[in-house]
């Protein structure tokens, strides 16, 4: 199979464009003849829907070449779907009839395309391969629906509190805060006129919803109590802070990339964001000297996951594509895609084993943290609850309700849109 060139890339993304259009993609002549030489040919091939790009995309399409030229008895070939396109396209494609074997979906929408019907029922092969009690729970939980699999994690991240070392030296502050009093006492402490103690961002999309998540299940909450107490005192504690003066009122406007940048400019003390960002740091401040730890915690420490998962698509090539999916996950293999390509193994034994890891100075600070990291929802109606959860967020922090009035609207949202 021959790897994608950036021409056959820009014309895969132009025909998908014009099929969304149309609502469906043309039919070849060899596919409408149906002939049984043609159907037994095409039982072979496995066709994937991803939307990796740069550094990711061309070790996944390596890899398909090696998976190729190590049997004979399925071809696959990789079809690149910009990441906005993806839930957009296999709706089209449901109505069209023209979907691939697998897909390549973000963590968040694992669920919705499972109760939808459009994604395969593993669970017995998943059972049979025996590897599953290998990958951390959290991505796991992201791959399944209603007791059962409908993908397997191929990436993590997670999020963890990231802090100026110096600057914590400097307030006279001896290790970083690991509990919510000393969150805001530290925070304080490290407010001056130049920086601001702390920082998450809140802004009104599904980062916004992303960076609260933590907070929300440290204290023992979740989607589906935002009315409770804990869920009030988590966004009590951020709206605090900006009362207060250690996190600045324009959170609510900041990107997960605009922390990073005030960070390494010195703007910030200490702020919550995600491996993504540790190289730009590096780049940007190269004599600052910063550690992560765990996001410090109400009643336990909790993160959240980022990734990927790769699903197969119902009464597609279930054979070939599994075939695949278990190839590409095995150990040594998804421990080099991993690492070159700058994302955490959602396999526990490949991270806890590997020097990459372990031994990096800040990558290393995210290892303990993907023991507790959990999956947003999962639920098949996600972007509508975490609608929600933004605009209370937005509603506490800028202070037009108070955090127990925000969280009340949102949860009586949530109830109305799961229960529907």
């Amino acid at each position: 199979m021959k790897r994608i060139s950036g021409l056959v890339l820009a014309v895969i993304s132009l025909v998908l464009v014009l099929s969304a259009c149309s609502g469906g993609t043309s039919i070849t002549d060899d596919e409408q003849s149906g002939g049984e030489g043609e159907a037994a040919e095409a039982s072979k091939d496995v066709t994937i829907w991803f939307h990796y790009t740069g550094k990711q995309q061309e070790e996944f399409l390596s890899l398909i070449d090696e998976y190729n030229e190590s049997q004979d008895q399925y071809e696959v070939e990789g079809e690149y779907v910009p990441f906005a396109d993806v839930k957009k396209q296999l709706s089209v494609g449901v109505a069209g009839g023209t979907l691939p074997d697998m897909a390549l979906m973000d963590v968040v929408d694992n669920a919705a395309f499972a109760e939808q019907g459009v994604l395969e029922d593993i669970t017995s092969k998943v059972e049979e391969w025996g590897e599953i009690d290998n990958f951390y729970e959290g991505p796991v939980e992201s791959a399944t629906y209603d007791g059962k699999y409908y993908g397997l994690p191929v990436g993590s991240n997670a999020l963890g509190l990231f802090y100026n070392e110096d600057l914590l030296k400097e307030a006279g502050i001896e290790e970083p805060p690991t509990t919510w009093d000393e969150l805001k006492e530290d925070a304080k402490a490290l407010t001056s006129d130049d920086a601001k103690g702390f920082a998450v961002s809140a802004v009104k999309s599904e980062e916004g919803a992303f960076q609260f998540y933590p907070f929300l299940r440290s204290a023992g909450a979740d989607y589906d109590s935002l009315a409770s107490e804990g869920a009030v005192e988590a966004m009590t504690l951020l709206t605090d802070m900006i009362d207060e003066g250690s996190m600045g009122s324009d959170v609510v406007n900041a990107t997960q990339d605009d922390l990073a940048r005030q960070f390494a400019a010195g703007k910030l003390a200490m702020m919550v964001n995600g491996p993504w960002n540790i190289e730009r740091l590096k780049e940007e401040s190269p004599d600052m000297n910063f550690s992560i730890g765990q996001i410090p915690k109400s009643e336990q420490f909790a993160s959240v996951l980022g990734g990927e998962n790769l699903t197969i698509i119902k009464d597609g090539n279930v054979d070939g594509a599994f075939d695949f999916l278990t190839w590409f996950l095995e150990p040594d293999r998804h421990e080099t895609f991993t690492y070159e390509t700058g994302v955490f193994p959602a396999r526990k034994d490949v991270l806890e084993n590997s020097d990459h890891w372990t031994e990096d100075p800040y990558l290393s600070g995210f290892v303990p943290i993907m023991d507790g990291a959990v999956p947003r929802g999962p639920s098949p109606q996600w972007p509508e609850i975490s609608e929600s959860i933004q605009i209370a967020i937005q509603e506490s922090l800028t202070g037009t309700k108070s955090p127990e009035e925000a969280l009340n609207k949102a949860a009586e949202s949530v109830s109305e849109t799961v229960d529907q």
